[in-house]
């Protein structure tokens, strides 16, 4: 039989004398648990953890340290002593730091002394790894004592990089992966994009696009907070042979577009927090730095690349295999400590209910996150825009006509020229511009700097109703921006190229101006909307009238013949 006994230590200087013998027994483990490293520990108490009432009990063997249970105490109602483990919130596993040999003896007998110390108390000990076996042994002590206790179980899926080779990997998702090369291929057109390491000194990136991300949602993590960014910034600098945190970004001509930040113990990636730009959504770079750091993971031989705990979605489209992360919650037998573990027991069930509907978290995260933006910020024209863009989700009428100026008919001494996407990256509204040249928009600023007209040498586009239409070719379709139509008029046919646009049925002045300039109405369109039901007419299309006029090739008669059927 062991003799036992166990030392106290309540400051971090008092830790600091163990942190080789802690840091030892992690080694001889091969532990691969980021959280119950020294240095994720220590940083969590200096900065997060100065506050709470941190008891870290030793157990030690004539006079050796054997064991380290990191707790937070607390006192709850009627003197019932709670423990909890340290970084809860923060730590998404846990664990006892002892050798597999000495865990259960240590165990054992602290949970004795505690027992005969405080007479009453609650443990409620989070993110206990089943391969782990902790949690199997609180519930063979707790049966064994006929000790009440509850247990909850959340999935945590990974990536095993032994399980599976990477070409396996690659085929397995290569649906997926060609989904990302499109969108990457579309992205790379526009720009150069990079993907970098970031040293600790440049976290503010990360940050600022991390507030960006949850502007319009409700974030519930607290990343962006003063204490928590002094806290990852800490730990960023942070290294040893076991423990260290990797930082990556996305960039898009020298600006931040994604951030993946992961804390790397061993032969586990752990992915911390992963986010991107929303402006740059359709470009998909959520998903391109998901891919960059897996494969990251695996050229610097990480077995295993761990998404988390968690039931979200994104999870399981990568995963090879799951471990659970479990929720033990034991009491002694007095009455009041059984009420309270109970109401515990079933404040958790419906937390895990609740967080286990995707869908309803997804409301509460986005569409109440959106409603509260909306509310905190909206302006009068705000109101009344959202108001007409609920009336049109339920029933709409749009009508309107395409008209066509022929080349080389107006003038101009105005000079245009085209605004890449690289220079619109510092504008206020960048969001509209990203998404025009997503949609293949090219973009012109007169001399004053302003955004002149946009222009489109491919498809009419009417961004309303999502109508589109293919042009003939020799045609661009524009949408002036508060500048003389006729000055961008002659500036498109300057290039030999005919101008298309169009205008609704209610703007009068604006036909007559047209008209002036020599447009000819092609073709009305009449789009009923009711619900997700749309209807299109499409009356007197003289397109086929027009090309002739022009003398174009054959080619462009027979698809414009036959797209009203396709619509």
């Amino acid at each position: 039989m062991h003799v036992l006994s166990y030392r106290l230590v309540t400051t971090i200087e008092e830790l600091e004398f163990y942190k080789s013998t802690w840091s030892q027994i992690l080694e001889r483990e091969k532990n691969n648990n980021p959280f119950i490293e020294f240095e994720w520990v220590s940083t969590w108490w200096t900065t997060l953890g100065v506050h709470d009432n941190v008891e870290i009990y030793i157990v030690e063997h004539k006079g050796m340290a054997i064991a380290f249970f990191p707790f937070v105490r607390c006192q709850r109602l009627g003197g019932i002593q709670y423990y909890i483990f340290l970084g809860q919130g923060f730590a998404s596993y846990m664990d006892v730091i002892a050798e597999k040999q000495w865990k259960e003896p240590a165990i054992k007998y602290l949970l004795r002394e505690l027992s005969q110390k405080d007479g009453r108390f609650i443990i409620a000990l989070n993110g206990l790894l089943e391969s782990e076996h902790t949690s199997q042994i609180l519930e063979k002590y707790a049966i064994e004592h006929q000790v009440p206790h509850s247990i909850f179980r959340t999935v945590t899926s990974y990536i095993d990089f032994q399980s599976i080779k990477l070409e396996d990997f690659l085929h397995k998702h290569r649906k997926k992966f060609k989904s990302i090369q499109r969108r990457e291929k579309k992205l790379k057109a526009l720009g150069q994009v990079s993907f970098q390491e970031v040293h600790p000194e440049g976290l503010a990136g990360m940050f600022n696009l991390f507030a960006r991300r949850w502007r319009k949602k409700l974030d519930t993590s607290g990343f962006t907070e003063a204490k928590t960014r002094l806290f990852f910034e800490r730990l960023a600098k942070e290294k040893s042979n076991a423990f260290r945190v990797e930082v990556d970004s996305l960039q898009f001509g020298g600006y931040w577009i994604g951030f993946t930040i992961d804390i790397c113990c061993r032969d586990r990636n752990f992915c911390q927090a992963m986010g991107h730009e929303p402006d740059f959504n359709m470009f998909g770079p959520g998903r391109i730095i998901e891919r960059e750091n897996m494969l990251k993971a695996h050229a610097k031989n990480y077995r295993f690349y761990d998404l988390g705990s968690g039931y979200e979605p994104y999870k399981f489209e990568w995963y090879t295999d799951v471990d659970f992360s479990r929720k033990f919650v034991m009491s002694t037998n007095g009455k009041r400590e059984r009420i309270l573990r109970l109401m515990m027991v079933l404040r958790d069930r419906l937390q895990g209910q609740l967080k286990n509907n995707h869908q309803l978290v997804k409301f509460k995260r986005n569409r109440l996150g959106e409603l509260c933006y909306f509310l905190k910020n909206a302006r009068l024209k705000d109101w009344f825009r959202s108001f007409k863009k609920g009336i049109n989700r339920i029933i709409a009428v749009h009508m309107f006509d395409i008209y066509v100026a022929k080349n080389g008919q107006c003038k101009t001494t105005s000079s245009f020229n085209e605004a890449f996407i690289q220079d619109v990256m510092a504008w206020e509204g960048r969001a509209n511009y990203v998404s025009n040249y997503h949609k293949g928009y090219r973009i012109f600023r007169n001399s004053a700097n302003e955004i002149a007209y946009v222009r489109h040498d491919q498809l009419f586009r009417e961004e309303a109703t999502g109508f589109t239409l293919k042009l003939p070719s020799n045609v661009s379709y524009i949408k002036e921006k508060n500048h003389q139509l006729s000055d961008v008029v002659a500036n498109v046919q300057k290039e030999g190229i005919a101008v298309c646009t169009s205008v609704y049925w209610y703007e009068r002045k604006r036909r007559r101006e047209l008209a002036q300039l020599g447009f000819q109405r092609i073709e009305r369109i009449k789009i009923i909307q009711l619900f997700n039901k749309k209807k299109v007419y499409r009356q007197e299309n003289n397109w086929l009238k027009y090309l002739q006029s022009q003398g174009q090739n054959i080619d462009h008669l027979w698809q414009l013949a036959i797209l009203p059927l396709l619509i």
